[in-house]
């Protein structure tokens, strides 16, 4: 399981179609988190529409409108200066992503052990969930189970198959534990406001799909 192994939704469940704009969004969201994406591939997507299309999220949420105006910023940067914001950029990723410099770990152990060491027993609570539910994180030697693209990707993956409780329990015991930790500090400590604004909208995203859940919109 990745962030592009959610969708479609399997052939003969049906879905609501909250569910699956909700599906939509934390997959869409967990591709950024997966890996370091261009500044002109972002580019191409605000040029689509994107993040508009967030539909989880309200159109004036403080959340989406700043990520909104981070994503524009990356797709209107003058070609002399691309050079200088995918370096910018691909520092900031390295930072949350890969050296931990800015001590935000993207993984659920990391912050819920003691001694906030990866791969301890968040990992393998996450890995008998998602095994429980036919699922692996076919990545996981790259990116732990636990890992925050491939928790979105797994709540993704229950919504978009209508296991709307399943998800509920999952972002209750799992990402709604850590993810708020995370994106704090990362919001607080990013150097670029692409990033910092990419934690902010998608812990919005998260806690508007759980208010979803619980009101069965």
């Amino acid at each position: 399981m990745s962030a592009t192994d959610v969708l479609p939704v399997a052939a003969g469940i049906a879905v609501p179609a909250g569910l699956l704009c909700a599906a939509e969004d934390l997959a869409a969201l967990a591709w950024f988190h997966e890996a370091e994406r261009s500044p002109a591939l972002i580019a191409a997507l605000h040029e689509g529409g994107f993040p508009c299309g967030l539909g989880v999220l309200p159109a004036d949420a403080p959340a989406l409108l700043r990520f909104a105006a981070a994503v524009a910023d990356v797709a209107g940067v003058r070609p002399d200066d691309a050079p200088g914001l995918a370096d910018e950029l691909a520092a900031d990723f390295a930072a949350i992503y890969l050296t931990h410099a800015l001590r935000a770990s993207p993984c659920e152990s990391v912050w819920r052990d003691e001694d906030h060491l990866m791969l301890q027993g968040s990992v393998f609570d996450v890995r008998a969930r998602y095994q429980a539910h036919g699922v692996v994180a076919r990545n996981w030697r790259l990116l732990p189970d636990d890992h925050l693209s491939n928790e979105l990707a797994f709540v993704a993956h229950l919504l978009g198959s209508a296991q709307a409780d399943a998800a509920a329990h999952f972002l209750d015991a799992h990402l709604l534990v850590w993810l708020p930790d995370f994106a704090e500090r990362v919001a607080s400590r990013a150097a670029t406001r692409f990033y910092a604004t990419l934690a902010d909208v998608t812990l919005a995203a998260v806690r508007a799909v759980r208010e979803r859940l619980e009101t069965g919109r």
